[in-house]
């Protein structure tokens, strides 16, 4: 019998900026495809759903005494009357464009306090928003769905100021309170160089 998936209540964050980075066809992120959407008057909100497989504790005789975790969800939500409606059906065809493809997704934020929180899937792979239910926010709707694949090897990971992030194999979220702003709106400038804000 196959354990039963069981997905956790969900947390948000108010996402300021998102950047979307598509794979290229050799398996690598395409940095110099990524795309940028600021949301500085009016956030969006990603959704993360931790995912377990129940029941938790297996046989004895197997070499771990827990059933492995399944891959988490992610989706992007934003307010049913949002002010910028073009800007986030162009998130949500960005989000959607690549069937059966990677996609790396990252995003900014502020606390309440004003601390600001970067966060990276280093591997959302898209998922029909039918076929998983991820509740949004009050008074949202979802925009997207993804799953996140955990990272098959460690790899550097580009930050806005052109320094860098290092991302251990297995990642499923990146989080870092040590960030630098989000990029200007579009395309950004190639891999290497700095992009003014």
């Amino acid at each position: 019998m196959r354990p039963e998936i069981v997905s956790h209540p969900p947390s948000y964050a108010r996402c300021l900026a998102v950047r979307i980075t598509p794979y290229a066809g050799d398996g690598e992120p395409d940095h110099d495809q990524a795309v940028t959407y600021r949301f500085d008057d009016a956030p969006v909100m990603l959704g993360y759903v931790y995912r377990t497989r129940e029941p938790a504790i297996v046989a004895p005789a197997c070499r771990s005494p827990y059933a492995p975790a399944a891959n988490d969800l992610v989706a992007f939500s934003a307010p049913d009357n949002h002010p910028a409606p073009a800007a986030i059906s162009q998130l949500a065809q960005g989000l959607w464009q690549r069937r059966g493809t990677w996609l790396a997704v990252d995003t900014w934020s502020k606390t309440p306090g004003g601390e600001a929180l970067y966060a990276l899937v280093p591997q959302w792979k898209r998922l029909d928003l039918d076929k998983h239910a991820v509740p949004a926010p009050p008074d949202h709707h979802v925009l997207a769905l993804g799953e996140i694949v955990p990272t098959q090897g460690a790899r550097p990971w580009p930050r806005p100021d052109g320094d860098q992030y290092h991302v251990e194999r297995g990642t499923n979220l990146f989080l870092s309170t040590d960030t630098c702003p989000p990029p200007a709106t579009g395309f950004p400038a190639p891999t290497g160089q700095r992009t003014a804000v």
